[in-house]
């Protein structure tokens, strides 16, 4: 099974469905295409002018990566080995990212340091505003992250946001939520499943093992 994960970095819950995927990945026939989504962008956070949030410097740190993710990967880097570097520092790590962590990756990846120049390259939010504008046109105007394409029965792309997790789940119990949800995500009828959110922060150092 083909499927397309829209992910920001920024995101501790689109962190634990990225872990989960890749979990399952490990048992299911899925090929995952991950594909960047600025929250910043999506948000309008990054006028001048813009209406500030708790979440707002977050959303600009990772919209800065992101930029070195994308600029990166013409180069021939996997974007998911980057998203899984940046977010064991991130959301396990608790550091901040910013320049000395972007530049410390590319040294580690042996990537030149000049890339950390993207991290301010708007041009490259041309790339961001078209991966937004697919997901919202299969998934609709109301999405963030984590957001997942299927290719229904009908043989048409829907998409969905979510699933939202708040841990990682055991690998027994992974598979169960993943055949649940294809059953319910390749029918044409079906568009959503929700419930209200707990109060509580999600589990990140869940993801730790994986």
């Amino acid at each position: 099974m083909n499927i397309e994960f829209y992910f920001d970095p920024s995101c501790p819950f689109c962190w634990i469905t990225s872990r989960w995927l890749l979990q399952i990945s490990t048992k299911r026939d899925v090929n995952i295409k991950w594909t960047p989504f600025s929250l910043a962008l999506k948000n309008n956070e990054l006028k001048e002018d813009a209406e500030l949030t708790p979440y707002t410097d977050s959303h600009v740190s990772a919209h800065r990566v992101l930029r070195v993710m994308v600029a990166a990967e013409k180069l021939g880097t996997p974007i998911i080995d980057l998203y899984t570097r940046f977010g064991i520092s991130f959301h396990l790590g608790e550091e901040k990212l910013n320049n000395e962590l972007i530049s410390e990756i590319l040294k580690e990846y042996k990537l030149p340091n000049e890339l950390l120049s993207e991290a301010d390259n708007t041009m490259i939010d041309n790339t961001l505003r078209k991966n937004i504008a697919g997901a919202i046109e299969l998934a609709g105007k109301d999405i963030g992250v984590p957001t997942i394409i299927f290719t229904n029965s009908n043989g048409k792309k829907q998409g969905y946001f979510g699933p939202v997790l708040e841990k990682l789940p055991e690998i027994d119990d992974s598979l169960k939520i993943w055949d649940a949800l294809t059953t319910l995500a390749l029918q044409s009828s079906f568009y959503e499943l929700k419930r209200q959110r707990p109060n509580s922060m999600p589990d990140v150092v869940s993801t730790a093992h994986c």
